[in-house]
């Protein structure tokens, strides 16, 4: 997950056509009732947001062009489990057509994701249950995403509001992601970004800096061209330091490889080559 800026100010014209106002203004009387127009929010928004995430996941950040699905953030529908209680909420269905509240996810993320919305300290106290302001609160603006997220505190990450991701999370050398805050943990345990697949992916990434890096040492011990080496191993840098854009796949996970590389990268390289490799990625990040 990295951040993504989306515009509010500026949703999709045919999410705010004027042919969807009384399903809109009907939402908003029959309440948890309404049923919810998918033509009203998805078919509006998918190719915007397609084009925002550049056909990325918002979660876990596989490139997924037609399978990608319109989530919301806010689950529109109430959450009534009789065994995973702890997740059970009332619904956000005054955002169900809200530009701020949807974002595009992969289907196993959307999948895991579900309904599920916990708040900090897993407790009820915090939660905006309706549009009105029946509480009373100072500030009530319960469609404004910036308003919605200081006074809940929800654990659920959004990349469009959280702008450094990085904080909430860490990599192991075997694939897995780790939550290093509340946040982190418990939107790693939400869409579920240990799945097998994911893992899967993470390391074939690393294997092939991995087994690139260790082709051209080789050819290094065979020859003794320094220039060469160089040459072949700025390429890898390169390649490695490109894909940290929000753009590429996997890209926070591409941040953690640049950012430790030689917990990552050199320590899988022999012995008597770690220092030499250590020391050329060192110098190509100091420009050298």
């Amino acid at each position: 997950m990295v951040h993504r800026y989306k515009n509010l100010n500026s949703p999709p014209p045919d999410l705010i056509d004027a042919k969807w106002n009384t399903i809109k203004a009907n939402l908003l009387v029959e309440k948890h009732k309404h049923e919810i127009k998918s033509e009203c929010y998805r078919d509006t928004t998918l190719n915007h947001l397609s084009l925002l995430y550049k056909n990325k996941c918002a979660i876990c950040e596989r490139r997924r062009g037609a399978e990608l699905q319109v989530d919301h953030y806010r689950p529109k529908k109430t959450r009534n489990n009789k065994t995973e209680v702890k997740y059970n909420q009332p619904g956000y269905y005054w955002l169900a057509y809200e530009w701020s509240n949807l974002i595009p996810l992969c289907s196993y993320c959307n999948l895991n994701k579900s309904n599920k919305f916990p708040l900090l300290t897993w407790t009820e106290t915090n939660r905006i249950s309706d549009h009105n302001n029946t509480r009373s609160i100072v500030g009530f603006d319960p469609t404004d995403i910036n308003w919605l997220q200081g006074f809940e505190n929800p654990l659920m990450i959004n990349p469009e509001y959280e702008v450094n991701p990085e904080r909430h999370f860490s990599f192991q050398i075997d694939g897995k992601i780790i939550g290093i805050t509340t946040e982190g943990e418990e939107t790693i345990n939400i869409c579920n970004l240990n799945r097998k697949d994911l893992i899967r992916e993470r390391l074939e990434i690393r294997f092939s800096y991995v087994i690139q890096i260790k082709d051209a040492l080789n050819s290094y011990v065979d020859h003794k061209d320094d220039a060469e080496l160089k040459g072949e191993l700025k390429g890898i840098f390169k390649d490695i330091k490109s894909n940290c854009h929000m753009d590429s796949e996997h890209s926070l996970y591409h941040i953690f490889l640049f950012k430790y590389f030689d917990f990552f990268i050199v320590s899988k390289m022999p012995t008597n080559l770690k220092t030499i490799l250590s020391n050329y990625f060192n110098n190509y990040k100091n420009g050298i």
